[in-house]
């Protein structure tokens, strides 16, 4: 038998080492150290009386004033003028502490920094492991800059070449309230659009295949995992759900307070960048006679418009949630003010936190069962399934049924399926014996304080190099991956060798305790697609390998390059995307237009 193909390692696999010189210091897989402070609960919007500031704790790194760490640095650079507007000290010593104030660039400075660490840390609590991002390098890694007056315009942007993420301002505008249509409106205090374009930066550096829009889910998965994460994030905040909890007086099946909460979100950050979520009609019990759900298979294929299918199921889910629980303590309710409907709103906040924050960690830690490239939202709902049965197998709370039945009703589930259930979404276990990968047992692994943080590139590339090696030995192996024989290329055809372009271990601890150490790696092999006679489009294949900590392979998610349906859809959608410019010549091959995806946020 002629030997397989021989594995490639990905230069850019060496950027993952970045995250021993710039994570705040863990003590087993908890933040050694915190720093506590305030941002907006929202956004200024609120009032004082109401909540509009909370209390929040993040990892404490250390600073410089801007404030710069090793992770974030803002820099309050005004757009406008080209002068700083002011250098905030979060270590400044002072006998009132800090005022937050919309008029002091501090406060901008502040909230966005608070914002963006909190939203880091809910990512790597989820996932078990600090995040590199996708603009390291192997030998530099510096923060990603936070510049809250980067542009004119209610906008915000995430900017991988740049390495930043902009916040903008402008004017109220006819949207407003007459006598506001002349005020201004900063989207770096609105903490929805801080927490919507970090996760964009995340999800970048945990795919950065998922920048190329192959299929009209890719950057609607962007924009939709990027409102869930902004959106639930909210209900952490004790202050937020207490202002809702207080308006409704706890009746909330009465008052509706929980199924119409979206929409009166996105009303008052529209302009921010967030979406109206259309959850308040499509519950059923609450739908008009005659009410159709939107369906996948018809949706807009624009990001917005489709992500919002996506990120209302999840939203819808979590409201049903938390409305099964807490509705014992409705019943309960007492008079408002009274000592007992105090305690009643204590203990309903403290189910909606925990419940946002287990929703947080199934929609975060399902990205690592995701295919290489290429996703689509039924992808998505197995990711989901699996990573959640793993360490929450009982679902006690009914938490997969919500999510399952909320993309059922919407059509999205896989196309392969004709009963919808937990064991048949899950992703399956590899149909060919499976054994240990020499050298990937946690045991063999060679790490920092931690065994989710490398030592060294040279340790991420032996890791690298020791699964290729196992992936070159067995055929088995080779086909499960679905990849294919570069040499038994068709005439004209070109398919590149299998490129390992992560290994990545992870510490995870289920809501019950449970911890799982696995290795998260991905391989990939592109194959050029021609699209008309200038040009071709990257049709990458290849899967994402989950290994146990003995080092043996427990889950494949094979994204075949060779499925032909797959093939014709992805030109397809291509030639859309090129005739409406999302996608753009540069010598011979069709990439993303790099203005188009930098105005994403903003709708264009």
């Amino acid at each position: 038998m002629n030997p397989l193909p021989r594995c490639e390692i990905c230069p850019a696999i060496e950027r993952e080492a970045g995250v021993r010189a710039t994570c705040y210091p863990l003590r087993g897989n908890q933040p050694a150290a915190w720093r506590r402070g305030l941002m907006f609960t929202v956004d200024p919007s609120f009032r004082a009386s109401d909540g509009a500031l909370s209390p929040v704790v993040i990892p404490c790194e250390r600073l410089r004033p801007g404030p710069t760490g090793k992770l974030f640095a803002v820099d309050a650079t005004d757009c406008v003028s080209s002068l700083g507007r002011c250098v905030a000290d979060l270590d400044r010593p002072g006998p009132d502490g800090f005022t937050f104030d919309q008029g002091d660039p501090e406060t901008h400075c502040r909230n966005a920094y608070f914002a963006a660490m909190s939203t880091y840390e809910t990512f790597r609590r989820a996932l078990g492991r600090p995040i590199a991002w996708a603009f390291w390098t192997g030998d530099t890694h510096p923060p990603l800059r936070l510049a809250p007056f980067a542009l004119e315009g209610l906008n915000a942007y995430y900017d991988r070449d740049r390495a930043e993420i902009g916040f903008g301002f402008g004017r109220a505008g006819e949207a407003s309230a007459r006598g506001d249509r002349d005020l201004l409106r900063f989207t770096a205090l609105s903490s929805d659009v801080v927490a919507h374009e970090v996760t964009h930066a995340l999800l970048d550096g945990l795919r950065p295949d998922y920048a190329m829009p192959v299929n009209p889910d890719v950057f609607a998965f962007h924009e939709a995992l990027a409102d869930v994460v902004a959106l639930l994030s909210r209900f952490e905040r004790s202050a937020y759900f207490g202002f809702l909890a207080r308006r409704a007086q706890l009746d909330f099946r009465e008052a509706g307070t929980l199924v119409s909460l979206a929409p009166e979100i996105g009303q008052i950050v529209r302009e921010s960048g967030l979406r109206t979520l259309d959850v308040d009609w499509t519950t059923a019990e609450r739908a008009a006679p005659g009410t159709r759900l939107p369906l996948y298979r018809d949706a807009d294929s624009r990001p917005h418009e489709r992500g919002g299918l996506l990120s209302s199921a999840i939203l819808e889910a979590f409201l049903r949630a938390v409305g099964r629980r807490i509705e014992p303590l409705v019943m309960l309710a007492a008079p408002s003010g009274s000592a007992v409907a105090r305690y009643l709103l204590e203990q309903v906040e403290e189910i909606a936190a925990t419940t946002a924050r287990h929703f947080l960690s199934i929609c975060i830690r399902a990205i690592d069962y995701c295919p290489p490239a290429a996703i689509l939202f039924s992808d998505y709902l197995r990711a989901l399934v699996t990573a959640d049965r793993l360490l929450a197998p009982d679902d006690r709370f009914g938490y997969r049924e919500e999510l399952v039945d909320a993309f059922r009703r919407r059509g999205i589930y896989p196309e392969e399926i004709d009963v919808i259930s937990e064991s048949e979404l899950a992703w399956d276990v590899p149909e060919i014996p499976v054994y240990p990968i020499p050298g990937l047992s946690l045991s063999s692994l060679r790490y920092h304080r931690s065994p989710v943080i490398p030592p060294s590139a040279a340790e991420i590339r032996r890791r690298a190099l020791t699964l290729a090696l196992a992936i070159d030995a067995d055929p088995r192996l080779y086909r499960e991956l679905g990849l294919r024989d570069p040499r038994i290329a068709r005439t004209g055809e070109h398919i590149s060798a299998p490129v390992i372009t992560s290994v990545r271990p992870a510490l995870r601890t289920g809501p019950d305790g449970y911890i799982d150490f696995s290795i998260i790696a991905e391989i990939a092999q592109d194959r050029d697609i021609a699209v008309d006679g200038r040009g071709h489009v990257r049709h990458r294949g290849g899967a994402t390998l989950i290994l146990d900590a003995a080092g043996t392979p427990t889950l494949i998610v094979s994204q075949r390059i060779d499925s032909e349906k797959r093939l014709q859809a992805e030109v397809e959608y291509a030639r859309r995307a090129i005739a409406e410019r999302w996608l753009t010549l540069e010598g011979d091959r069709y990439v993303v237009d790099r203005s188009r995806r930098r105005n994403l946020c903003a709708g264009a």
